[in-house]
């Protein structure tokens, strides 16, 4: 049985997330997601492949716990 999903967080400009939530909802009676969440986690696993064939022989890395993250600010702006 797979672990309770676990909440996440993240930084995003306030019109990205307009946008974001716009796709959702207005794509959900044919694109089928169950909620904004799993949206989310489509959209993001979906890059994860696509960077784990290009980089990693279509592996998945390592596991990285949050501690394990870089803390504080970004190193740069973009």
């Amino acid at each position: 049985m797979a672990d309770k999903p676990k909440k996440v967080g993240f930084y995003q400009d306030p019109d990205d997330t307009a946008r974001m939530r716009g796709a959702y909802l207005h794509t959900v009676a044919t694109e089928g997601h169950r909620s904004l969440s799993a949206f989310i986690d489509h959209a993001v696993m979906t890059e994860v492949q696509r960077l784990e064939a290009e980089y990693n022989h279509g592996q998945p890395f390592p596991p990285v716990t949050t501690r394990q993250m870089p803390q504080g600010r970004p190193l740069s702006e973009e």
